[in-house]
């Protein structure tokens, strides 16, 4: 069988990773922070994990990796960081200031080097219309208008980039994604390939690559979830047979205030007065699934990191009187039950910092949203 040689950079807890070993060999993965690093190592190990900053990672050990598999890469997986170009740190919407936001050029400072088959880059939709978006792809892309190289020393590459949402791709989670694939280009020219950055909102590709998976419904929160049969939980508890199981306690005027909201997808719009915050008073005020229940019948919010906290988002229970669990968001995710998740350096099995293990699963790629793009890559590698 042959072997498909993959990296996988800013690669988190391993959300991408879980679908990409199914297809290909990591041979090498990027991770900073330690601790989720930790948590990566538990499911993945650590022999081709690299742990710290990817702008400090030179060419050297590209190009050693490289020549220890045959100078052969299939697939470049690259999902950085996306706050900066989140609706909600929105400033100007062509241009940013987030130091985070330059991270989306390793990618092609790694591409360069590394001359991948095949690119798979996610983040958030509103990428599409920074600036430094429109960058990326003229540099990626690296074609004339005339279908040849713009820069002869450098791959070129035909891209397609999409706006979907999760739930479309097997995810029980409405989580609105953009992803591109690119392909390398070895044949020129290729006029197709040929973007237009000038005079338009979002990049537009002649005719983009035409290389996407087929849609795979999901099933709805309470088809999906039911199959694991997860013990009843009260605010504060965690189940003892299962520790990742556990939910955020909640105040005493928090519980009269989820006891308040209808089941499957109710909302604060049923409170008594007396439990309406002040600054919900106001009219107009956004942010309204705030203190709201998930529906079972329909499927999850966006899995964030503060999913674990009532406060923070849609993230009541739909029947039980708690925020939902590290577990519950872990599946919502879709996360095999078995993957391991730790809060600590040392390692030790879901325990240390509930808010350190939130943020590693709200800042997933989804399983299965990446198993079905991965899946279709390794169709043509």
């Amino acid at each position: 069988m042959k072997i498909l040689n993959a990296i996988d950079i800013f690669s988190g807890v391993g959300g991408s990773s879980e679908a990409l070993k199914r297809y290909f060999k990591i041979i090498s993965s990027v991770e900073m922070d330690p601790i989720i690093a930790k948590s990566y190592e538990l499911n993945h190990g650590k022999d081709h994990l690299y742990i710290g900053n990817i702008r400090d990672i030179g060419v050297d050990y590209w190009n050693n990796l490289l020549m220890n598999h045959k100078n052969k890469l299939d697939l470049l997986v690259s999902t950085p960081p996306c706050q900066g170009f989140s609706k909600h740190s929105r400033t100007k919407i062509l241009e940013s200031n987030d130091e985070r936001n330059t991270l989306i050029l390793e990618t092609i400072r790694i591409a360069h080097i590394t001359k991948p088959k095949f690119i798979f880059f996610e983040n958030v939709p509103n990428i599409i219309y920074y600036k430094i978006f429109h960058t990326f792809l003229k540099k990626l892309s690296n074609i004339k208008k005339d279908g040849t190289k713009l820069l002869p020393n450098l791959p070129s590459y035909h891209i397609r980039y999409e706006c979907v949402d999760a739930y479309d791709y097997n995810v029980p989670q409405k989580r609105k994604r953009m992803i591109l694939l690119a392909k390398r280009i070895d044949q020129f020219p290729n006029k197709d390939a040929y973007i237009r950055t000038r005079n338009v909102t979002a990049p537009i590709v002649n005719a983009p690559l035409n290389i996407w998976p087929d849609k795979i419904p999901a099933p709805t929160l309470n088809a999906y979830l039911s199959q694991f049969k997860l013990s009843l939980l009260n605010a504060g508890e965690t189940d003892m047979n299962d520790k990742l199981h556990r939910a955020r306690s909640l105040s005493n005027l928090n519980l009269k205030r989820i006891r308040a909201t209808p089941h499957n997808g109710g909302s604060r719009k049923n409170w008594d007065d007396s439990l309406v915050l002040d600054c919900h008073r106001k009219k107009n005020v956004s942010f309204g699934d705030v203190y709201g229940r998930m529906s079972n019948q329909e499927y999850s919010p966006t899995i964030t990191c503060g999913c674990v906290s009532y406060s923070k988002g849609r993230f009541g229970h739909p029947t039980e009187d708690r925020a939902i669990s590290l577990r519950e968001a872990a599946l919502i995710q879709t996360f095999p039950y078995n993957y391991k998740f730790t809060g600590k350096l040392t390692g030790e099995l879901y325990e240390g910092s509930f808010d350190n293990i939130a943020t590693q699963i709200g800042n997933a790629v989804p399983v299965n949203l990446a198993d079905i793009f991965f899946r279709e890559i390794s169709k043509y590698s």
